[in-house]
């Protein structure tokens, strides 16, 4: 069996979300300052890099990521789509739907918009310019029952100029007003 760590390292070089502070790494004791070892402080916030939402994060009757079992996190029928976007471009259903033969029976959706190319060539355009998913990608997506999660090649699911929208889709794909779903 293959496993692949999707995930970027966290830096203070990690690029953010619109207007989220940066990540900050702060040492507490350095072995070159008389220290016997070396330990460090991170401050950032949980939206940051590679991170998950779980329905909680838009859903007060959803589950909080402590709540999932780490187990829950290994997949076994993964999906990877090319939906190129580019900036502030949204996913929607239109984009979803010729691949929907491909989704169901998919616990895990990947999506690479391209724009992951850019997150080191250009930080800023990569989290103030963001493609991100509409609404109605939500909707169709909720249809299928053994999907537990998506990932993509953006910061947010929400496109960085089109936050309402996003909101929208994070609304509806964690369950807001139903207490279940998975985190996304």
């Amino acid at each position: 069996m293959k496993r692949v760590v999707l995930s970027y390292p966290l830096s203070e070089r990690t690029p953010t979300f619109k207007d989220n502070p940066p990540v900050e790494i702060t040492p507490q004791f350095l072995i070159q300052k008389g220290a016997p070892f070396n330990q460090f402080f991170i401050k950032t916030i949980n939206h940051n890099g590679t991170h998950i939402d779980a329905p909680w994060h838009f859903n007060p009757q959803g589950k909080k990521l402590i709540e999932y079992p780490i187990d829950y996190f290994i997949f076994n029928r993964v999906t990877l789509l090319d939906i190129p976007k580019s900036d502030n471009e949204l996913i929607g259903k239109e984009d979803l739907e010729p691949f929907a033969h491909r989704i169901a029976g998919s616990d895990l959706l990947l999506i690479r918009t391209g724009f992951g190319k850019i997150r080191d060539s250009d930080p800023v355009r990569y989290g103030n310019s963001n493609p991100g998913f509409a609404a109605s990608a939500a909707k169709f997506l909720l249809a299928f029952d053994s999907l537990r999660a998506i990932g993509i090649d953006i910061p947010s699911a929400s496109a960085a100029q089109k936050v309402e929208e996003g909101i929208l889709f994070h609304q509806i794909i964690l369950g807001k007003g139903r207490t279940m779903g998975g985190p996304y």
